[in-house]
């Protein structure tokens, strides 16, 4: 079914999808707690679907939707990555948070039935169904970024060993903090065991800690200690809340730091299978 006839003019049809191998395309899906819901799909060079792919599920910030990804990741430069070797073969992919972008929540019932759900969400099963991504067990990650961030969190927190590994860009969103910190203790037991990878990232040029003391991020990772559940975080220097900053800022290792969370990924998959 044409999804231009649902408002979506500059939308492919999705039985086009089977040969974006190496792009970031734009379609549509319909899903029985949205209806017509927009999202991106990356497939990898030679993509096959005779093959099983990760998938990483990207979770856009407020004001963004499913073309912010494609906005600031280049699919030449993930091509490259894994070309070269860097990085496995994987497929990411991600909705528009809501139609309202300005009130985008990753946490409302809707939007849990398609990432979530009661076993699993609508859309990771239509990715898995589409594109043989996150079919295997421990296959599926998270990254978000401001608003995706509190998502990507929250996800981690009431859903431990559902998601291989969670990564959270710029999370200011500091009303969501008690809710996460509940999550916390209702499922500490399940995440001490499980040890799910979590990483928290926050620029030193932020405008929203800088200007409105936003400190969720920093609160939260102190809060995390105390429970004694094992994350990294990192203040990047001189990054500030766009997403572009955090992925193309440059690791004392040389690695673009979304090279960095690839792989962070890709070490979590491989160490939950083990």
């Amino acid at each position: 079914m044409n999804a231009s006839k649902y408002c979506f003019e500059s939308y492919n049809e999705i039985k086009d999808t089977l040969t974006k191998d190496g792009k970031i395309s734009f379609f549509a899906f319909n899903s029985s707690s949205r209806c017509w819901v927009p999202y991106f799909v990356y497939l990898p060079p030679n993509f096959s679907k005779d093959k099983n792919y990760p998938l990483v599920l990207f979770m856009h910030g407020q004001g963004g939707d499913e073309t912010t990804f494609n906005k600031y990741v280049k699919e030449e430069q993930l091509n490259k990555w894994i070309l070269d070797g860097e990085i496995e073969p994987l497929v990411v992919a991600g909705i528009r948070g809501d139609n309202d972008r300005e009130n985008v929540q990753w946490f409302t019932p809707e939007n849990e039935s398609l990432i979530a759900g009661d076993r699993l969400g609508e859309f990771i099963q239509y990715c898995q169904d589409n594109f043989n991504a996150g079919v295997e067990r421990n296959d599926i990650s998270i990254e978000g970024h401001s608003r995706g961030a509190a998502g990507a969190i929250h996800y981690y927190l009431k859903y431990p060993g559902k998601f291989a590994s969670i990564v959270g860009m710029g999370y200011v969103s500091d009303y969501t903090l008690p809710s996460n910190k509940k999550l916390a203790a209702q499922n500490l037991e399940a995440l001490k065991e499980l040890q799910i990878p979590l990483r928290l990232e926050i620029g030193t040029e932020d405008s929203f800690v800088l200007t409105k003391n936003r400190r969720c991020i920093y609160d939260l990772h102190d809060h995390l200690n105390e429970l004694e559940l094992n994350h990294e975080f990192e203040v990047l220097h001189g990054v500030e809340h766009r997403f572009d900053y955090f992925w193309h800022y440059y690791t004392e290792e040389g690695l673009i730091n979304g090279l960095r969370h690839l792989k962070f990924h890709e070490n979590a998959r491989k160490l939950l299978k083990k």
